[in-house]
This record gives C-alpha cells, sequence and structure tokens, in this order.
C-alpha cells in the first residue's frame, strides 16, 4: 500500500476527533491561531472579490483554519486598507488588494496610512490583463494605422476610464506618452460605464480589462493587450511592451496581492508566502481565474517588494505630469 505523503498523515487519536491539521503548517510555528480574515476593501463582484474567492478554500485547507473573506468596501478602497494597517500585525487579519492601494492611491488623497509605512507586502498572487479598445467606426485596424490616424488628429481622440487617478486613465496616459501621440481623457464613475459610452460611439477608446468581452465578440476592436504576456483571451494580440508603446522593464503591471500590517513578523510572512506559492500552482485556481480573464501569478520577496516601489514611482510621475492628483 502507498504511503500518504506527510502532510496527509496525522495520528489515529487525532483524526477520530476530526482535528488533523496538515503537518506542513504544524511543522512551521504556531500560526495561524484562529481562523483568519482576508479583507477585500471593495464590495462583492469584482475582480479583487474573485481573486479572494479563488484562493478561499485551497488556503483555508493548507494552513488549517478557515478563512474568512470581509468585503468591506468606500472612499475608494480606503476604508478596507486603513483597517488592516491598523490591527495588530499577528498575521490574523489581512488585505487582498489590487495595483492602486499600494502604487497610485498614495499620490492622490490624503490617506489616513501610509502603504508604504504602515502595510507588509506578502505575495503577489494574480495579474489582470486590459485591452486597448477601439470603437468600430475608426478606420484604422492595427496599432500602425492607429498611430499614424491619431497624430494627425492630435487631442481629437477621447479615451473612457474608471475615473481619474485608476489604473484604466493611467494606463492610457503612459501609453499616449510612450507613442508620442494626445490623447483627450474622459472620466466615468467605472468601468461599465465607460465601456457603454465607448460601444456608444461617445468616446473612441479605453484600457481596460472590462472590454476584452466585447472585442471577443466583435463589438469592438482591440489594438493590443496590457499585460507583460499575451493575453489568454485575445492571443492574437500583441502587448504593448511587445510594440515598444510602453516605458522600459516590467512596470505598470495590473496585479492583485496581499498584505499585512506593518510589522508582520518575517515567519509568518515566510509561511503565508509558502502557502500561497503552492496554492496558486494549482490546476483549480487558474481553471476559476482563467475565465475571469485574469491569471494565478506568485510574487514574493525583495522582487515584489521592488516592484511595489517602482510601480509606486511610475505612477507618481505620471500622476504630477498629468495634473491628476486631487489633494
Amino acid at each position: 500500500m502507498a504511503r500518504l505523503p506527510l502532510s496527509r498523515r496525522c495520528l489515529p487519536g487525532l483524526a477520530a476527533l476530526g482535528l488533523c491539521l496538515p503537518a506542513a503548517s504544524r511543522a512551521q510555528g504556531p500560526w495561524p491561531l484562529r481562523p483568519i480574515t482576508l479583507i477585500v476593501p471593495f464590495p462583492p463582484g469584482g475582480s479583487a472579490d474573485a481573486v479572494a474567492r479563488a484562493l478561499q478554500a485551497p488556503l483555508a485547507a493548507l494552513l488549517g483554519q478557515p478563512v474568512v473573506i470581509e468585503n468591506r468596501g468606500g472612499a475608494g478602497g480606503a476604508i478596507g486598507t486603513a483597517a488592516v494597517a491598523q490591527a495588530r500585525a499577528d498575521g490574523h487579519l489581512l488585505l487582498l488588494f489590487p495595483t492602486a492601494i499600494m502604487t497610485i492611491s498614495p499620490h492622490l488623497v490624503r490617506l489616513p496610512y501610509d502603504p508604504a509605512r504602515d502595510l507588509a507586502p506578502v505575495a503577489m498572487v494574480a495579474t489582470s490583463d486590459g485591452v486597448m479598445a477601439m470603437h468600430p467606426r475608426l478606420p484604422p485596424r492595427d496599432m500602425d494605422s492607429f498611430l499614424a490616424y491619431a497624430r494627425a488628429r492630435p487631442g481629437q481622440l477621447r479615451f473612457g476610464s474608471a475615473g481619474p487617478g485608476t489604473l484604466t486613465q493611467l494606463t492610457g496616459e503612459i501609453f499616449a506618452h510612450a507613442a508620442g501621440i494626445r490623447l483627450e481623457h474622459v472620466p466615468y464613475r467605472g468601468s461599465a460605464q465607460a465601456l457603454t459610452a465607448l460601444l456608444a460611439g461617445e468616446i473612441e477608446l479605453q484600457f481596460d480589462p472590462v472590454a476584452v468581452p466585447a472585442v471577443q465578440e466583435g463589438r469592438l476592436v482591440g489594438l493590443a493587450t496590457t499585460g507583460e504576456e499575451r493575453s489568454l483571451q485575445l492571443p492574437h494580440l500583441p502587448t504593448l511592451r511587445e510594440l515598444g508603446l510602453w516605458p522600459p522593464g516590467d512596470g505598470g503591471l495590473s496585479f492583485f496581492g496581499i498584505a499585512g500590517p506593518a510589522g508582520l513578523p518575517a515567519e509568518v510572512i515566510e509561511h503565508l508566502a509558502s502557502a500561497l506559492r503552492e496554492v496558486l500552482a494549482r490546476p483549480e485556481v487558474a481553471r476559476v481565474l482563467h475565465p475571469l480573464g485574469l491569471r494565478p501569478r506568485f510574487e514574493a520577496g525583495e522582487a515584489f517588494a521592488h516592484r511595489i516601489a517602482a510601480d509606486r514611482a511610475l505612477f507618481g510621475e505620471v500622476v504630477r505630469r498629468t495634473g491628476t492628483a486631487v489633494h
């Protein structure tokens, strides 16, 4: 009879009581001692919520404690983020955050916390690929013809975003600067509203994952995608990086990560990062995320910290150059 892996063995007495926990988690220390609350600083139904729920069950099974998701939206994510930033740093209250929380928001508004000082990043867990989508009434059908068309009409083409200072605005601004063209930014109350305006022909462009289905259906024209790799949904489209229409390096990626309060013990960070690496390698997690335009991606330690710092500088420069800040 095959011998069970260590992580699936337990003492018979404990098994009879239903108390068998993964051996790996017991071996790495006492954390977690009780259920873990994972705060998503936005309402249910968005991409951040989807990522959290994809991780919830496998992470709980691996750590041997329930993972409770708490959606605490408001103030552009600041309310839920502040709750984690001000919490006790014992690893039982964590944050699932999108790019903007760590890298864009500090440049836009006065916050009751400093992400660089009050939060401890643990790991990247997923990325999201946006698409540069164009209304089909415009004649271009590839990037070269679009750039020629835009250069002949400086400031006449409009792109919509989910609002001032969002990643969907700053992506468009970074692209336009790299391409040497002038686009007019039109802010909306959210990505869905911007997509509706684009489909109605009120604007010409959008840089957003929410436009991917409309491109797949042929209702919009896709010119490029915004990730580091080609999109799983639109693999025929080049990335802006491939086309040389993005700043050098790997900055500006749309990602989701896990963080805790500053002062989170190193052993907790290491244990949690190790568990997240294992969870993200599981095919069932990818099967949940891929249809949503998301892909599992693990990055931790100095590489993740460097990415956050570099993105904070990148977006800070764009915010200052475009006058987006709303202090």
